[in-house]
């Protein structure tokens, strides 16, 4: 072998095509193998000694994971050391729940074997894949007073909604005001004001002290609509407007399965009607730009974007994660694709973040048009508003746009595999049912079968923020 890296480049090719064998003859007979210790009560971690006991640990570690792959994705050597950064996938023997989880190996190289491997992880993850059941879960509604408070949730959700509608974090953006201040800046009437005003302090959106209303430093950041790179208030807005009466028809969705969007009667595709409204049409970005947000920060970070050089996002909007990944990352080129009512609030973005040369719009209808070719596509929010036979006509259509180890990323409020924890996913599954025509969410393990089905290789789930996960599979 030329270097350490090449050494150790066989182990993990080995160790992906399952030849543990030939994994293993790379290193020394009397090899030190350490793991992190959170996993000592499954018999994994700790440190062990020689190829016997590191064998031993291989087919424990057989019984916990039903999948454990290595994807490495740099390697830094110097000297006798090369450090490898890179993730792990894997599923849970008994779960079934599949997922990712960022690995930092350091091997020790003397006379062309390794003497000494570490493998460094946060177990606390591995443990959320290994165990379901530790995953966030609702307590159970057991007095009638929780119950009535659940029934009534719309009422904190419309004090919300009526708030960002009115403008009031980006009026108290500029330091704390009075009541009477307030009335006067948002032309209110004044009755019920400060009732209005203190349910939102009791909800933790506001803080009152001597009297003078404050943003917290969260409604600050993300609801002060001049801060457009954090701003998630459009989405509170499309939902006042266009989505609190369709859900107050619920009952009759669940009855006849049709949708009860108000935009077109519930008819036909729903973007078509939507997009002929330019009020509609630039309410709808900012809202899709709003609930993107956190996502499109945690991606920005979690793919390995030094390996490409182009990037599409299907379904844009106003380009938001393309801005975002670009001023990230100076090498990528970005294209947005969708339907040609977005160019102007894409062009828009495009001009005042600065990167303009560097991205671009393609008008198009994937429904008859061929996607970008991109070394990366991203379809966000998009998979779910449509039937199955067209979620895979989609991922079809990427594989094919895409070139040899290219990838695609979907994301969105994936439904966990046990179909019991994510509250948000399933609620955001019944407002497909509410608003489109076949829409619908769906959980990891169905999008990664999808992905298979299209021919995508390597496949996995990861968590992003919130609620939202990705989906990636590679080609």
């Amino acid at each position: 072998m030329s270097t350490n890296t090449d050494l150790i480049r066989t182990s993990y090719a080995a160790f992906q095509r399952g030849d543990i064998d030939a994994a293993l003859s790379v290193f020394h007979p009397d090899v030190t193998w350490t793991h992190p210790d959170g996993m000592a009560d499954y018999g994994l971690g700790g440190t062990k000694k020689g190829l016997d006991e590191v064998r031993a640990f291989m087919a424990r570690a057989r019984t916990v994971f039903s999948e454990l792959r290595q994807e490495p994705w740099e390697f830094l050597e110097s000297g006798d050391r090369v450090v490898v950064l890179g993730v792990l996938h894997m599923r849970g023997a008994r779960s079934g729940v599949s997922g990712t989880v960022r690995m930092v190996h350091s091997w020790r190289v003397a006379d062309g074997k390794v003497t000494h491997f570490e493998d460094l992880h946060d177990t606390h993850d591995v443990r959320r894949i290994v165990e379901p059941s530790g995953s966030p879960r609702r307590a159970p509604l057991d007095s009638p007073g929780q119950i009535i408070e659940a029934g009534l949730g719309f009422w904190s959700a419309r004090v919300l909604q009526t708030a960002v509608e009115l403008g009031l974090f980006t009026e108290l953006a500029a330091g704390p005001l009075e009541a009477e201040q307030l009335r006067a800046r948002l032309g209110l009437h004044g009755r019920g004001l400060r009732d209005f005003l203190d349910t939102l302090v009791s909800l933790g959106l506001l803080e009152r002290e001597d009297g003078r209303y404050r943003n917290l430093p969260s409604t600050d950041t993300f609801l002060d609509r001049a801060k457009t790179d954090s701003y998630i208030g459009g989405l509170l807005e499309v939902a006042s407007q266009q989505w609190y009466e369709p859900w107050g028809r619920l009952s009759e969705a669940l009855r006849s399965g049709e949708p009860q969007d108000n935009v077109n009667g519930g008819m036909g595709d729903p973007f078509e009607a939507l997009y002929a409204d330019p009020e509609r049409t630039r309410l709808f970005q900012r809202a899709m730009t709003g609930g993107s947000t956190g996502s499109i920060a945690a991606i920005i970070d979690k793919i390995p974007w030094s390996r490409y050089r182009t990037v599409a996002d299907i379904g844009c909007a106003e380009g938001a994660l393309i801005s975002r990944l670009l001023r990230r990352h100076g090498h990528l080129t970005g294209t947005g694709f969708d339907l040609a009512a977005v160019a102007p609030y894409f062009d828009e973005t495009a001009t005042e973040t600065g990167v303009g040369d560097r991205m671009s719009f393609q008008p198009g209808d994937f429904f008859t048009d061929p996607l970008p070719q991109a070394d990366v596509i991203v379809l966000g929010h998009t998979l779910h508003d449509w039937d199955l036979d067209t979620k895979r006509m989609l991922l079809r259509k990427a594989y094919e746009a895409l070139p040899e180890g290219g990838r695609v990323v979907v994301y969105e409020a994936l439904i966990d595999d046990e179909r019991r924890h994510n509250t948000f996913a399933l609620l955001m599954s019944l407002h497909m049912l509410v608003e489109s025509p076949g829409g619908f969410d769906y959980t990891g393990a169905d999008c990664l079968g999808w992905m298979a089905e299209a021919g995508f290789r390597d496949c996995y789930v990861e968590h992003l923020a919130g609620p939202e996960s990705m989906a990636v599979g590679t080609k």
